[in-house]
């Protein structure tokens, strides 16, 4: 490129007739300026000469053509995106989370094209008359019940979805895979597309505070870490909006409920113990346990019944008892003690922020609402299979038990009454007393 601009500048000939040809090339005419310029320089010139000049001429005006028309053609494409996202945003998305882009170059009017995507490049591309058809056939595609199918239903009906792909790996719902990158926004920026060995030479831990999902999907039998990398480098899926799987980034496995977490290495892959801990707590993952024996385990959380609710150390308390043991015991301790309202409660060792001793029970009363107002206890299987058996508790042994949101309705209500009551004695009390006249008694 150097050795052509010198001979631009040795011939400027050469240079206004290279113009001429790229602009006339995109529909620009300069021949008003260009013609004059151009036969003055070539009339004192052999023909030996001019050969030589149009020579230099045709090949770097094609090289320029060339490239300015690559440049032209992704232009105009980023342009038609914007304009097909903003008409038919959802239905692109669905088709991409199905394997197959729309091709701009081939599509037009009653002839839409779809490319395929790397994994689905044996099907080949598809055509379609209208959108109407793409719609049809990517419900056809959800009732295949594939995997691809949950990433299209995602796509076109986001509002049935309670969890994101990521949130579903970690909660079990089959084999699955995430694809985390740096966040630049955080401090992790500093140790971006650095391998381990000067991750560990600088200091630096890998947090995934500092990392965030841009890639969530199913993890296929026999599936590797090294076919995930081979997949986001050289045919990552169509819905796959990140830059290329590249050191520094992060994939999380799970496979039959063992959760991996690995660094991408310069060669190969640094296993990093702590970061799915990292993430699910991120999140606010509560597993979805099958199989627990409620009635029995203590180990994630265990009840006990006091005379205090408030101060459970104050008068007697029982400790590391299974439900059925708490109430038993919560029965028998007598409610005209002075100590305070006895009560039943939990403690929740299932290594959460929401650990330690909580009231479940007072004086008859569940604490439900007040329980469900916490994110932490809400999503607990544990508490919540807890505030089933005693409200079932409840039904059974004590039937006639006011509604606590009732009762303290009524509680209210007569509160109101009382002060209203007590308000209108105030305001007779605080009358002023009338002037009396000269000479007029009080009686």
């Amino acid at each position: 490129m150097l050795s052509i601009m010198l001979q631009m500048l040795m011939f400027p000939f050469e240079a206004e007739s290279v113009a001429y040809c790229v602009c006339s090339s995109f529909g620009l005419d300069t021949s008003d300026y260009s013609f004059p310029y151009i036969a003055g320089w070539s009339s004192s010139r052999e023909m030996k000469e001019m050969k030589a000049s149009m020579d230099v001429i045709r090949k770097t005006a094609g090289e320029m053509i060339d490239q300015l028309t690559e440049e032209l053609e992704i232009i105009l494409e980023e342009k038609q995106k914007t304009e097909l996202h903003e008409k038919y945003g959802i239905l692109v998305d669905a088709l991409e989370a199905a394997g197959y882009r729309y091709d701009y170059r081939e599509s037009e009017p009653g002839h839409i094209v779809l490319a395929p995507d790397g994994t689905h490049e044996i099907a080949g591309y598809l055509q379609f008359e209208s959108w109407g058809d793409i719609k049809d056939w990517l419900e056809d595609t959800i009732a295949e019940g594939t995997d691809i199918s949950e990433r299209v239903d995602r796509a076109l009906y986001p509002f049935k979805f309670d969890y994101t792909l990521e949130e579903e790996m970690f909660r079990g719902n089959g084999d699955r895979y995430a694809i985390y990158h740096v966040d630049e926004g955080t401090p992790g920026k500093q140790h971006l597309f650095m391998n381990m060995a000067m991750v560990k030479e600088d200091g630096i831990t890998i947090d995934a505070a500092n990392y965030k999902c841009v890639y969530s999907g199913r993890l296929h039998e026999n599936e590797k870490m090294d076919d995930l990398y081979a997949v986001f480098n050289d045919n990552p899926p169509a819905d796959y909006k990140a830059h290329s799987m590249s050191v520094s980034d992060v994939i999380i496995t799970n496979r039959g409920g063992d959760m991996q977490a690995y660094y991408v290495d310069r060669f190969g892959f640094a296993e990093l113990p702590e970061f799915a801990a990292q993430r699910e707590k991120i999140l606010d993952i509560v597993p979805e346990i099958e199989n627990v024996d409620y009635e029995n385990d203590l180990t994630c959380i265990s009840f006990y019944a006091a005379e205090c609710a408030e101060f459970p150390v104050m008068g007697e308390v029982h400790y590391d008892l299974t439900l059925p043991e708490a109430l038993e015991a919560y029965e028998k301790i007598p409610s005209e003690r002075m100590h305070g309202l006895k009560c039943v409660g939990f403690d929740l060792k299932d290594g959460s922020d929401y650990e330690g001793m909580q009231s479940l029970m007072i004086e008859g009363k569940i604490q439900k609402e007040f329980l469900n107002s916490i994110p932490g206890f809400r999503e607990n299987s544990y508490v919540q299979n807890a505030i089933s058996r005693v409200e079932k508790y409840l039904e059974e042994r004590h039937p006639n038990v006011e509604n606590p949101l009732e009762s303290n309705k009524k509680v209210d209500n007569e509160k109101n009454i009382s002060e209203e009551k007590n308000e209108k004695e105030l305001n007779i009390q605080m009358k002023p007393i009338p002037k009396k006249k000269r000479g007029e008694m009080s009686l």
